[in-house]
């Protein structure tokens, strides 16, 4: 009887399970797309497409690659959203989104509002990526993986493995952008992207891809404006999340322009800020490693380390020049005055004359310059030996 009892209590146990849905049942929203226009959320629901995800050992299908979207329109995110229900026929889940795309509309006008609809939201996890974009969404999701890999194995789903091979802007999640939005003195880079058609080929027929083109630039909740990548090569190469850039440097030798290919490695940025009788001036404090991967003949002259240093001095220049004239701080001065000398950050919003960051203010300690080069070999002693 005891027995008995006891499988009774088992099954009870067990049929818990029968009301939880099968996979295959529900529609997988990997992406999500909003954009603001004609006083309308136009909102983009990305979904994962099993019969393209891994289902080989070489971690791909052979099956030809398709996204599936559903789109809806209303007065709230939430509403847009509900109108894709009435067409998706099988429970949405929101478990795998991995991407978040805000169109520039949504970027100058919305954000907040987008954002606090999203956070709210208990749905939608915000671990997923957060990119700006002057396109339509719709062809930012339906860009193609090359090899018929799914979506989810796209540069933009997972942008802090690319940098390992070339690094840009570092990526923001939107659980960082939350915490970030209404900081007063915090500049946020949300990266950008577009599609590019000129790249990758399939046979002969070209292939439309997503890549990265830059930043929007915000502070206080307002967009400041865009940046490019050509503008932030500076700020790619010595920020703190940067990984790998490489560089092409020229050095005169014999009277002949040479190229030179290097390396850069591992960044390390410190700001400066310090206060005394002339008031507060601020620097920047840069230690990288160097390496030489391609040259066309050995590098003779002392002064290559230096042309280094300089070239990347001038890039980092640029880089905050170009950001201060939208209104932007991406090396975050202001920022470190507001959290660690409030006092004086509170009489300079009252004056509004901020210090200014100059180009002597910016030190670049290069580690030992080394060659992985035969042709340069021992290029690392001459040149640091003559620094």
């Amino acid at each position: 009887m005891r027995k008995f009892l006891y499988m009774i209590c088992i099954l009870t146990v067990l049929t818990g399970c029968v009301k939880i849905p099968e996979i295959q049942s529900q529609a997988y929203a990997v992406g999500i797309g909003i954009d603001y226009q004609n006083d309308e959320y136009h909102v983009v629901l990305q979904f994962l497409d099993f019969s393209n995800v891994a289902k080989t050992d070489q971690g791909k299908s052979d099956q030809p690659s398709y996204v599936w979207l559903g789109e809806g329109k209303g007065k709230t995110v939430e509403d847009a959203i509900i109108k894709i229900y009435h067409g998706i026929q099988i429970p949405v889940n929101y478990d795998q989104i991995r991407v978040f795309v805000f169109g520039k509309s949504v970027l100058e006008n919305r954000l907040s509002k987008t954002v606090e609809a999203l956070d709210t939201n208990f749905n939608i996890r915000l671990t997923g990526w957060v990119y700006g974009t002057e396109e339509p969404v719709e062809k930012i999701f339906t860009t193609k993986v090359p090899f018929n890999y799914a979506y989810t194995n796209a540069r933009v789903v997972q942008p802090e493995y690319m940098q390992q091979q070339d690094s840009s802007i570092p990526a923001l999640s939107l659980q960082g952008l939350v915490y970030q939005l209404h900081e007063p003195s915090k500049t946020i880079l949300v990266p950008s992207i577009s599609t590019n058609d000129a790249i990758i080929l399939k046979d002969q027929d070209k292939l439309p891809v997503t890549i990265f083109n830059g930043a929007y630039l915000m502070k206080g909740g307002k967009l400041k404006g865009h940046l490019t990548e050509k503008d932030l090569e500076g700020f790619i190469r010595i920020n703190n999340k940067s990984v790998r850039s490489p560089v092409v440097f020229s050095d005169r030798n014999a009277g002949k322009e040479e190229f030179v290919q290097i390396e850069l490695l591992n960044p390390k940025m410190k700001r400066k800020v310090k206060k005394d009788q002339n008031g507060i001036q601020i620097g920047l404090d840069i230690k990288i490693s160097a390496i030489i991967r391609e040259s066309s003949k050995q590098i003779l002259s002392p002064t290559i380390k230096s042309k280094i240093q300089e070239e990347i001095r001038k890039e980092v220049y640029a880089a905050y020049l170009k950001s201060q004239k939208i209104g932007g701080d991406i090396y975050q001065f202001e920022d470190y005055m507001y959290r660690f000398m409030h006092d004086d950050w509170k009489s300079l919003q009252t004056s509004r004359k901020f210090p200014t960051l100059n180009k002597k203010d910016i030190h670049v300690d290069i580690a030992p310059l080394k060659s992985i080069n035969k042709i340069n070999a021992g290029v690392d002693t001459l040149l640091n030996n003559r620094k």
